[in-house]
């Protein structure tokens, strides 16, 4: 009796070290990043997400441990949790935050740790971490940098958190050439400007050429009628007025400044008349064509000076005005020209001009 009871006890004690030795072994087979903090303090930003961007989301880390019979032993390892989220927690929790700086994203392009055994003692090791840095937007990423990173070394075979540590320097090391790139570049780079400004300004020719800018000190002529294809229809004058911008900016201090030169304009060459039919009358028709093109030009600045503007919203919300502006203005030059009857009925003509007089005064 008492044989067979030390056999359970032995059997027992077996299963024992067994599961003690499979939780070491899942223990060792992810990496775990520690808790450390960093020493950095991030200028004009924060990491507001960690993207894995691998092609292949494998496992990053080829790892050499002693097996069973004190042997090396190469392990396939990833970081616990999985790699963007152990290095977002890593980061979310060691790196210092600063929520009213830029909200930026890294992307983990490349991941590879791999060991080779140097005699029965010895491992050499290699990492190869490529990160990406870019602006969070709503419409996605807006990529700034990269950061390329290797890092060799030599350890003992028994010690593997020298594995851990060498992967930590290296991110670290990324953080660091991000950060300074923030420094040179905040004041200075249109990507990383804090606010806008817009201005307008109504667009001069050097010397007048084919295309008539706008000046209320220089009306149409019969002179500038200069287009020789007469237009299908019975009318006695044409023009093709329109509206258009020049864009320009600059970036000072985090501040960026736009200028915005508005062109109302019409083309000599796309001027048509009768030349056996020409008067004062007509030409003022003519005239409220050009003039209708300089208030839709008007209201095209002030509707962009009323809204809300951002760094990341204002070159889509001038697109877009300019847009509305250039239907509104072709809305109302055919409201001009049905009203009217192309300047036929005297009466609304007279109506329109004062209407249009108006609009150019205010």
């Amino acid at each position: 009796m008492r044989e067979t009871s030390k056999k359970p006890f032995a059997c027992r004690l077996h299963l024992i070290l067994i599961s003690l030795l499979l939780i070491a072994f899942n223990a060792s087979s992810q990496i775990v990043l520690t808790d450390e903090a960093i020493q950095l303090k991030p200028t004009g930003f924060y990491i507001a997400a960690v993207k894995d961007n691998r092609a292949e989301k494998s496992k990053p880390a080829e790892i050499i441990i002693k097996n069973a019979a004190n042997k090396p032993e190469v392990h396939a390892m990833n970081l616990q949790g999985g790699t963007a989220l152990a290095i977002q927690q890593y980061l979310g929790k060691n790196l210092p935050k600063q929520t009213s700086g830029k909200a930026v994203v890294i992307g983990i392009e490349q991941l590879k740790i791999s060991e080779t055994a140097v005699g029965t003692n010895s491992v050499d090791g290699h990492i190869s971490l490529r990160l990406s840095f870019g602006l969070d937007k709503d419409y996605g990423v807006e990529p700034l940098i990269s950061y390329p990173g290797n890092l060799r070394y030599r350890r003992g075979l028994a010690s593997t958190a020298s594995v851990e540590r060498n992967l930590r320097q290296l991110l670290n090391s990324g953080l660091s050439y991000f950060d300074q790139w923030m420094d040179q570049n905040l004041g200075w780079d249109r990507r990383l400007a804090k606010s806008v400004k817009i201005s307008f300004s109504d667009y001069k020719a050097r010397k007048e050429g084919d295309t008539i800018y706008y000046n209320a000190k220089r009306p149409l002529t019969w002179a500038d009628f200069q287009s020789k294809i007469r237009i299908s229809g019975n009318y006695q004058a044409s023009v093709m007025p329109s509206i258009g911008y020049t864009q320009d900016s600059n970036l000072e201090d985090g501040m960026l400044d736009v200028q915005v030169a508005v062109k109302a304009f019409v083309p000599k060459s796309a001027c048509w008349a009768n030349p056996t039919d020409r008067n004062d009358y007509y030409l003022n028709h003519e005239q409220r064509h050009f003039d209708i093109a300089k208030i839709i030009a008007e209201q095209f600045k002030n509707k962009m000076l009323a809204k809300k503007l951002t760094p990341d919203n204002y070159e889509a919300l001038l697109n877009m005005q300019y847009l509305d502006s250039y239907r509104d203005m072709n809305k109302m030059q055919k409201a001009y020209d049905d009203e009217t009857n192309h300047g036929i009925n005297r009466f609304a003509q007279e109506a329109w001009n004062t209407r249009i007089d108006k609009a150019l005064k205010e």
